[in-house]
Order: C-alpha cells, then structure tokens, then sequence
C-alpha cells in the first residue's frame, strides 16, 4: 500500500514542524494492506511518543482510496486520524554513570538537553551516536550508552539516565600503510601513536599524521582513511592507512573506521 497522504485532527497543539515530520514518517512506511490501520496507527503513537507526548491517544484512521496514474489499483490510500496528543513531556534532570575511562562531563556534554527542554527522541539518538564515537575515538569500540528513562505523570517531565558500558579499549596488533613511498611509511610508522600493542586511538593517529607533514602540504597528500580489522577472540586490531588516491572532497582530512567482525 502507498500513503499518499496524511491528515491529523486534534493535532493544533502539536507544533507544525513536529506533525510534518510524523505524517512523513508514516506516508513513507511500507505497509501490507492487511496492517495498514494496525501498523499506522503503532507507528503514528510511536512518534508522538518520540517527541514527548508520552499520553497520546490515536483512534485507528479512516481510509480513503484514491486514484492515481501509474499505480496499481486501490493502492494509493489517504489516511486521517483523530487524536489527542495530550501534554507534552519535559526533561527534568539528566544524569551519567558507569564512566571510568572518559570524563562524565564530557558525555554529558554531548547530550543536547537542559532542563525545561522539551523530550525529543531523535536529538537523543544522535547525542548517543556521538558518545559512541567519543569512545571509539580513544580505542573502546564496544562502547555503548545505556538509557534509562524514568517518567512522572504528575510533572509531565522524564529524567534521563545514561550509564556506560565502556567495555575494554582496543590496543595495535599491526599497522599496514597503503598509497605511500618507502621513506614515508617508515617515518610513519615510527609514529608512537603506531606502535604494536599501544592503545588504538584514530583521533590520535590522526593529529600524528597531519603533524608529520610541514606547514604548506598539498591537502591532496592528507587525504587518507583509517580502517580497523578487529580480531575475534582478544581486543586487538589490525590498523590499515590508505593514502590511495582518491575523489577530492574540499581541503578536510578524511577518515573512516570500517569495523569487520
């Protein structure tokens, strides 16, 4: 079945921007037309509760077919809802825990919530995103965030609680350099940031190796990408940096972890 289009009734006190980005998420769904009323319905509660409107009531829409060249018959389909999305929640507090190898401020501060700001699932996605990579950054590629969620009906608030599962920090079991001359790849690789069992830390490789070169360089030779091979059984990796030649993408220093299991 397609969407074509989705109206709410009941949503004026949903801001417009949020009820856009609903309606999209629903009128870009696939649905089988045996679950269209069913998974619609899930999916629109699902994301009125992903902006903090964590008491929505959703009715089951009404279906209207409508006509459109190009697609099979009967599948293009308008849906309208009737809802209440009730109060919308706040945040009252945010806290950080199980942190030992990286400062909690410095979690914290990659949460983009204070308190009175209103609950938005999709910034705390892309907030637990970026903790991940702060963690990979200094070799703890198993890092992962933990939330908890504690909501209080009488306050319309939701307190957030991040505990880390830090895991180990990988450390070197070799170092491969592609795209460069002998001369240079023996000087980096006595890098002390490259050396075997040393902790991994792309960031740190990375500041290395745009030290090694003199001010002036082209942008063109920092151009390379670090990709990781992890072995299976203990928390070592194998490091490959390639300075292969490859597509200009402005003056910036690229770089990319690929994580092969």
């Amino acid at each position: 079945m397609t969407v074509r289009n989705v109206i709410f009734e009941g949503a004026d006190s949903i801001p417009v921007a949020i009820a856009s980005v609903i309606q999209k998420r629903i009128s870009t769904a696939p649905f089988q037309e045996s679950e269209l009323i069913s998974m619609s319905t899930a999916r629109a509660r699902q994301a009125l509760y992903a902006y903090g409107y964590m008491e929505a009531v959703v009715e089951p829409p009404t279906v209207k077919l409508l006509e459109s060249e190009g697609l099979q018959e009967n599948s293009a389909v308008e849906l309208l809802f009737h809802l209440d999305p009730g109060p919308r929640y706040y945040v009252s507090g945010i806290a950080v825990g199980g942190t030992q190898a990286i400062a909690a401020q410095q979690v914290r501060d990659l949460i983009p919530f204070h308190p009175d700001d209103p609950d938005d699932e999709d910034k705390l996605r892309l907030a637990l995103g970026e903790i991940r990579d702060l963690y990979a950054c200094s070799g703890y590629l198993d890092a992962d965030p933990d939330l908890l969620l504690n909501y209080h009906r009488a306050t319309h608030t939701v307190f957030f609680t991040v505990m880390m599962r830090e895991g180990k920090p990988s450390t070197i079991s070799s170092v491969r350099v592609l795209g460069l001359d002998g001369g240079l790849v023996e000087k980096l690789i006595t890098l002390p940031d490259l050396q075997p069992n040393g902790v991994f830390s792309s960031c740190r490789i990375r500041e290395a190796i745009r030290w090694l070169w003199p001010p002036g360089t082209t942008p063109s030779k920092l151009n390379f990408t670090i990709k990781v091979v992890r072995q299976r059984e203990i928390p070592k990796v194998d490091v490959v940096i390639d300075f292969s030649p490859a597509p200009a993408v402005g003056n910036e220093l690229l770089e990319q972890i690929s994580l092969q299991q």
